[in-house]
């Protein structure tokens, strides 16, 4: 800190000196059998079992007299949220010793919190979990205490650093790590003013957001999430960097922002060095990939929304996938990765691939036969005999690619099970536009239905009761 004397001349004194304190201390219950202040029991309730738990931060070290009431044999070390300087390093376990990780709601209050996320992450061992609580910066009550101005009162709870984080930041900080996050649970908020709600959708709309988000994400006061750890991705992110990609990436694009705090700020691209073709103004899907094909000279173009990012490791995967590809097969090949497909023995219908889509974590195989893909993303090879229809609009037209692409082709579509984050901002609710593409749909492929995708199963009946709704 600076001190200024009165001849205008300043110097520096220096700081105090405060002694590091010592990791945080584990204790059992006392001998009368009581057990210290209860913990949030929802976080609780989501710990998997464990052989090795590392806590840090005092909220997260209070889990463990209770945690141990149900897993005897789970060994718990705790040490200090790393803030001040402290020296909470030389504390930590061996690494590969951990196999679940909490973290305390503060720590990504913290200014490094990358940078120890990483550290942490050497101490985990293959196939290890994370859990941790986090109080979410976007509720009504945050948006409401914000627009007061300054009128709560002092060490108002609200104004805690630990609570001005959006939980899609946390969630791209956690796949940089080499993390897959999932909403395990969360404490919801009880009461919000309804006119206040309904400003927030209509200030939403301007900013072409969803009003879903209002019902949903900003009525979630603290989100307890689960991540696994992504070992193929890890191992995939430590290969060296390629020259080029053997695809390039192709992205409609109607938000500027959107665009820059996703697809071209994704770690699972750069390490490819893909080539990224910002479409603005496509008519449809189709023509966006027409664009593609005349301005790219990859093999192979990866179709996606705005608002996907792409987390380490998923370009060196998706790389490796096309390469195996034998050359006369490229121009029938047709890949999802989120979707409808048939299991190995063809029985049954199934949710098949992988995808973070806002805050739940969608974890399923691949699968060799696809009947329906979401729209997020998609690749076909340059010069592909797979064409989307431009009367599908923007909502089914890659489920109308696998249905057309069986029927009228032969081939059959596949899914893969490679991570990637669909960072929406629209609302869980479905549009009048995707009623529309459904009814062309059923049209189109009148021998499949009913058809079954991830939104809906899709018949005469859901688009008239749908058509209902919107009236």
């Amino acid at each position: 800190m600076s001190m200024l004397l009165t001849d205008d001349s300043p110097v520096c004194a220096s700081a105090p000196v405060r002694p590091p304190r010592p990791p945080i201390e584990m204790r059992q219950a006392d001998p009368a059998g009581r057990l210290p202040r209860p913990p949030d029991g929802r976080w609780l309730a989501v710990l998997p079992p464990a052989r090795q738990v590392l806590a840090v931060g005092e909220e997260a070290a209070l889990l463990a007299p209770w945690h141990r009431q149900q897993h005897a044999q789970a060994r718990w070390q705790a040490v200090p949220l790393p803030v001040g300087g402290e020296a909470v390093a030389p504390a930590l376990p061996p690494a590969g010793s951990i196999d679940l990780l909490l973290l305390s709601p503060g720590f990504f209050a913290l200014t490094d919190a990358d940078r120890w996320l990483a550290r942490l992450g050497e101490c985990c061992a293959p196939g290890a979990r994370l859990s941790l609580a986090l109080d979410n910066g976007c509720t009504l009550e945050r948006m409401a205490r914000l627009l007061e101005a300054g009128t709560a009162a002092a060490g108002d709870p609200q104004h805690d650093p630990a609570r001005a984080h959006a939980p899609a930041t946390i969630y791209k900080l956690l796949l940089d790590a080499g993390w897959l996050p999932h909403l395990a649970a969360h404490e919801p908020v009880e009461t919000a003013d309804p006119a206040f709600a309904q400003g927030v959708r209509q200030l939403a709309s301007l900013l072409g957001l969803g009003e879903g988000c209002v019902d949903e994400v900003h009525r979630m006061r603290r989100l307890h999430v689960l991540a696994r750890r992504d070992d193929d991705g890890r191992a995939a992110a430590a290969l060296p960097p390629r020259t080029s990609a053997p695809f390039a990436v192709v992205v409609p694009t109607t938000d500027e922002a959107q665009l820059r705090a996703n697809v071209l700020a994704s770690p699972g691209l750069r390490e490819v060095n893909a080539r990224i073709a910002v479409c603005r103004g496509a008519a449809s899907p189709g023509d966006a990939i027409a664009q593609a094909e005349a301005a790219c000279e990859a093999d192979w173009l990866l179709l996606c929304h705005q608002d996907v990012y792409f987390p380490p490791g998923f370009g060196q995967r998706l790389a490796a996938e096309l390469e195996a590809i034998p050359a006369h097969e490229r121009p029938r090949t047709l890949l999802g990765f989120i979707g409808v497909g048939v299991d190995a023995q063809g029985q049954r219908l199934m949710r098949a691939g992988q995808v973070i889509d806002r805050l739940i974590h969608m974890d399923h195989p691949g699968s060799g036969v696809a009947l329906s893909f979401d729209e997020v993303a998609i690749v076909v090879s340059r010069g592909s005999i797979h064409r989307i229809a431009p009367e599908m609009g923007w909502h089914l037209w890659a489920t109308d690619l696998c249905l057309t692409a069986i029927s009228q082709h032969r081939v059959m579509p596949r899914l893969l099970s490679l991570p990637l984050f669909h960072n929406s901002r629209t609302g869980w609710g479905l549009p009048e536009a995707f009623v529309d593409s459904a009814e062309r749909l059923i049209a189109r492929h009148p021998a499949f239905a009913p058809i079954h995708t991830l939104c809906a199963t899709l018949t005469p009946e859901f688009v008239a009761s749908r058509r209902a709704l919107h009236r």
